[in-house]
């Protein structure tokens, strides 16, 4: 297992955590980041993911075409298509519009990641400045915020991202 580049990051006590915003970045601690080694190993699954959703994309929008030349076809034919028919392929056809506008959105964050991996910025938290956990990045890469901020809200004092099971 490679080894972070450093594990803790310094939390600044001065710095108004509840108040970020993108136009307030925090503090950020330039030596706070993943090994090399580890930033191979996020690029592999965020390369995966990307070419997975761009398999889905290229599937959807030949979807959409084979929709657009049914209705091609059906406005040829002597007799109309039922209302009820047109109103699911309507419905259909805005389903798999908001399945592409999603998928690009993904894969932009993706694309996103991979530039931060090129920074050597990936698996920071955009917020605490504390490396995100190493089983957070590879169950949600395109994450940038810690597990700790993403649940309380606020960052860990010990600069060590924690992912607990909730207590039920």
């Amino acid at each position: 297992m490679a080894k972070k580049t450093e594990t803790k990051a310094k939390v600044s006590k001065d710095y108004d955590y509840a108040n970020y915003n993108e136009s307030n970045p925090a503090p950020r601690d330039p030596n706070v980041r993943y090994s090399d080694e580890d930033l191979e190993e996020f690029k592999a699954v965020i390369v995966d993911a990307r070419d997975e959703a761009l398999d889905e994309l290229s599937m959807l929008k030949d979807r959409i075409d084979d929709l657009n030349e049914s209705d091609s076809a059906e406005e040829s034919m002597i007799y109309s298509m039922h209302m009820g028919d047109q109103g699911n392929e309507a419905q259909e056809k805005e389903k798999t519009y908001a399945q592409i506008h999603r998928i690009n959105e993904y894969i932009k964050k993706l694309e996103d990641a991979l530039s931060r991996i090129n920074e050597k910025t990936y698996g920071v938290c955009r917020v605490c400045g504390i490396l995100i956990a190493k089983q957070r990045l590879l169950a949600v890469p395109i994450t940038t915020l810690s597990a700790s901020f993403k649940i309380r809200k606020e960052c860990p004092i010990d600069g060590i991202d924690k992912i607990e099971a909730r207590k039920v």
